[in-house]
């Protein structure tokens, strides 16, 4: 047989070496796309996936609408008080139940950043081109001018997953003024604080029990000590001060003498009547408005607020102001009640400690308060996030057969036996299914009316402040509530 030439040979091997090439790079099309599919569930156009990617500013941000909360019963109203020199906006949320009137209301720091979704980052680029998904509000209101109360209402709308129905503005004098229409306040400061006046003179609030008029007021709720943790701090005292304010304004004026001088004082950034604004004052009760802090931890002297933890507290207390945690599936038989009570230990001779775990601002405080009315002894409070909300409340006891009768005010709790090293026989870690004080089967064990009346009060009374500082990360976060 004739031998084939070296030509032949040539492209022979020439033609086998272009056969490997394609089906490598058929192979390697085919992994591609595969992998693509893989990863985005279709064959999408990468380079289009790309660009929009680019043009977003983040790559895997989504938009918070599909954590969006079930809010329609509550009007929520951002409220704004512009600083002397308009560079600090001081914020506050009202979250109002129009069907049982109850009014919280979340503190906001003045320097939060919040992470955002993608179509609100693109809006915010319009103006802050340079804008990343996590934005501070401090430069959102510098930059945006007359349009940040705008821009700020639907940041919140987006990250809180609720709607929100407008926003009012008073500068500071007019918030003084409004400050000023209820009496001093009695207040109590740990230590005095020094501030400068508008005028630039050196002025001092003493420590100790005293009262507070409009300017005083303003002072304390502005100041910053120029530590790690002051925008919290900034909070905490501002939660203090206007919880009893607010109340003091009720009691003192009537709801059309404060719905006109809140008319003359405040832009709104919606239509509002006088006549429908006094209707609604005049629903309002003292007793069931709390001012609370929006959930958040500050390190470093930036203020981050925490989106989920913020959507889980307003989310619980929706469903705190809605009453709609049905007791039914805990309520028991009366005669089966007293005859499981009688054959089980009573906590009240143990050491209880109370730790708040659903996120909830002021919960361990209000649980102190109702169970002390019981008669058990509450030896610490505090908060428990190292696991973040826990769904049941947990009750820890040193021994087993302990606790049992605790029970009936968490009646879906679980008790289990640990070992206990803080110096108390119980702990109770309080979960989301407990952020009803008093919800469990309490009612049927109560026979005494005059009793029941004393613990509904003892409720209703405020509560003292919870702190609670974070350990590795040297953040600051809290856990305050003065309803």
């Amino acid at each position: 047989m004739k031998k084939p030439s070296l030509i032949a040979k040539f492209f022979s091997f020439l033609f086998r070496v272009l056969v490997v090439l394609v089906l490598m790079a058929a192979i390697a099309v085919a992994s591609f796309e595969g992998v693509t599919y893989y990863l985005t569930g279709s064959l999408y156009n990468l380079k289009k996936v790309a660009e929009e990617t680019s043009d977003s500013g983040i790559s895997a941000v989504k938009d918070t609408e599909e954590n969006e909360i079930d809010d329609k019963n509550m009007e929520n109203t951002l409220f704004f008080v512009n600083s002397e020199d308009g560079m600090e906006q001081y914020i506050a949320l009202g979250m109002l139940n129009t069907n049982t009137y109850a009014y919280d209301v979340l503190l906001v720091p003045i320097n939060a950043q919040v992470t955002v979704g993608r179509d609100v980052l693109k809006e915010i680029q319009k103006n802050m081109p340079d804008a990343k998904n996590t934005v501070n509000l401090s430069d959102i209101a510098r930059v945006f001018a007359d349009d940040k109360y705008e821009m700020i209402s639907d940041i919140f709308s987006n990250v809180l997953g609720i709607k929100i129905a407008g926003y009012d503005v008073l500068t500071e004098n007019n918030f003084v003024k409004l400050l000023d229409m209820a009496d001093p306040i009695e207040y109590h400061l740990d230590n005095s604080i020094s501030y400068r006046n508008e005028k630039g003179i050196l002025e001092q609030i003493e420590g100790g029990d005293i009262t507070l008029d409009g300017s005083q007021a303003m002072e304390l709720i502005a100041y910053l000590d120029g530590t790690e943790s002051q925008e919290s701090a900034r909070l905490e005292r501002t939660s203090i001060y206007l919880q009893s304010f607010i109340k003091a304004l009720l009691d003192e004026n009537k709801s059309e003498t404060i719905a006109k001088k809140y008319m003359i004082l405040a832009e709104s950034g919606e239509t509002r009547e006088e006549s429908e604004l006094e209707q609604l004052i005049d629903k309002l009760d003292g007793e069931e408005i709390a001012i609370r802090i929006l959930q958040g931890a500050e390190s470093n002297g930036i203020f981050s607020i925490d989106s989920q933890k913020a959507q889980l507290q307003i989310s619980t207390l929706i469903k705190q102001t809605e009453g709609s945690t049905s007791s039914a599936s805990s309520t028991k038989d009366t005669d089966t009640t007293e005859k499981e009570e009688s054959s089980v230990e009573s906590s009240k001779e143990y050491s209880i400690e109370l730790y708040n775990a659903a996120y909830v601002a002021g919960l361990a405080g209000e649980w102190e308060s109702y169970l002390e009315e019981e008669g058990y002894n509450i030896s610490l409070v505090g908060s428990y996030q190292d696991e973040g909300p826990i769904s049941t409340t947990r009750i820890v006891v040193a021994e087993e057969g302990m606790g049992e009768d605790l029970l009936q005010y968490f009646p879906d709790a679980e008790i289990e036996t640990g070992e206990i090293d803080t110096g108390g026989d119980i702990q109770i870690y309080i979960g989301t299914d407990s952020t009803i004080v008093g919800d469990g089967s309490t009612e049927e064990l109560t026979t005494d009316d005059s009793e029941k009346d004393d613990t509904e009060e003892a409720i209703e009374e405020d509560t003292e402040e919870e702190d609670s500082f974070g350990t590795s990360s040297g953040s600051y976060s809290f856990d305050t509530d003065s309803r």
